[in-house]
C-alpha cells in the first residue's frame, strides 16, 4: 500500500489506507511499482496520539489521496478530515500521465488540473464513539496541493488554499464558498504556501507564495498574493524556469521576521 500523506488532530493520527498498492512486477518492467487495486479496499484509521498502537478503522468509498489539507475534532467529537480526493478514473488518468501503469483505462487519457479527471476537495466525518463515517465532495473543481495556515494544523481551520488550472483557489470551509486568482492560460502553478503576517490575529492574515511558470522556454516567477482577498502583492522574476510541481515550506530566517 502506498501512503503518501497522513493527518493529525490534537488527539489522533489519521491514517489513509487506500487502494494503491506496490507491485514488484511493474518495477521489473522499468516502471513505478504502484498501481490501483480494486480488491484492496479503502479505509481511514484513527490512532490516539497518547496511546499509539491501536487503530480504529472506518471503511470509505474507494479513492486515493496524495495530499491532505487538515483535520480537527468538531463539537460533536467527530474527526473531520479535508483532503483532495481522486476517484479511480481520475487517479488512473493522472497516474498514466506521470508514467505510472494502469489497467484498462476508460475515457480521457489527458490529465489536467481543473478538469473532472483530477482530484476534488472532499470531507470525511469519522465518529470514534459510534464507528460511523460520512463523506461529501465540497467542490467539483479539479485541484491539488492543499495548504493552510500551519498554525492551525490539527485544529479547526476555516481557510483552505489549493491550486487549480491557471488559478490559486481559496476555500472558506465554514461558509462553503470559494474564490480564485487567475494566472492566465498556459501557466503552471506550484503549491501556494501560506506565510503569516507578524502578530496576525486573523487566520488568513498573511500572504500566499507560489512559483508560476509560463511554458518550457520562459523563466518562472514568484507570485505573492494577499491571502485575505487574493490580490497580487508582488511578482519576483526568476532567472530561469523552475520545474513543474515545485513545493515546500516557508521558514522565516529569524524568529518573528517575514
Amino acid at each position: 500500500m502506498m501512503m503518501h500523506d497522513f493527518a493529525i488532530t490534537e488527539n489522533y493520527v489519521v491514517w489513509l489506507d487506500l487502494p494503491v498498492v506496490f507491485d514488484p512486477a511493474l518495477s521489473a518492467r522499468g516502471g513505478m511499482p504502484m498501481r490501483w487495486s480494486d480488491t484492496y479496499g479503502a479505509r481511514l484509521g484513527l490512532m490516539r496520539r497518547d496511546a499509539a498502537g491501536e487503530v480504529k478503522w472506518f471503511d470509505v468509498d474507494p479513492c486515493y489521496v496524495f495530499h491532505v489539507g487538515n483535520a480537527h475534532k468538531d463539537a460533536a467529537g467527530r474527526v473531520v478530515l479535508e483532503a483532495v480526493r481522486y476517484s479511480r478514473q481520475a487517479f488512473d488518468v493522472m497516474w498514466q500521465a506521470v508514467g505510472g501503469a494502469v489497467d484498462q483505462l476508460q475515457g480521457s487519457r489527458n490529465w489536467a488540473l481543473g478538469t473532472s479527471q483530477s482530484g476534488h476537495v472532499h470531507r470525511w466525518l469519522l465518529d470514534p464513539a459510534t464507528g460511523r463515517v460520512s463523506e461529501e465532495e465540497l467542490d467539483d473543481r479539479g485541484v491539488e496541493m492543499p495548504t493552510i495556515n500551519d498554525d492551525r494544523t490539527g485544529r479547526r481551520s476555516r481557510y483552505l488554499y489549493t491550486i487549480s488550472e491557471n488559478a490559486i483557489m481559496k476555500y472558506d470551509t465554514v461558509a462553503g464558498t470559494g474564490r480564485a486568482y487567475g494566472t492566465g492560460a498556459g501557466s503552471v502553478l506550484g503549491e501556494a504556501v501560506f506565510v503569516p503576517s507578524s502578530g496576525a490575529l486573523d487566520e488568513d492574515a498573511g500572504w500566499l507564495l507560489s512559483i508560476v511558470s509560463h511554458g518550457p522556454a520562459a523563466a518562472s516567477e514568484l507570485l505573492v498574493l494577499d491571502a485575505h482577498d487574493l490580490t497580487r502583492t508582488a511578482t519576483v522574476e526568476l532567472p530561469r524556469r523552475v520545474p513543474s510541481g515545485f513545493h515546500g515550506s516557508w521558514i522565516p530566517d529569524t524568529a518573528g521576521s517575514q
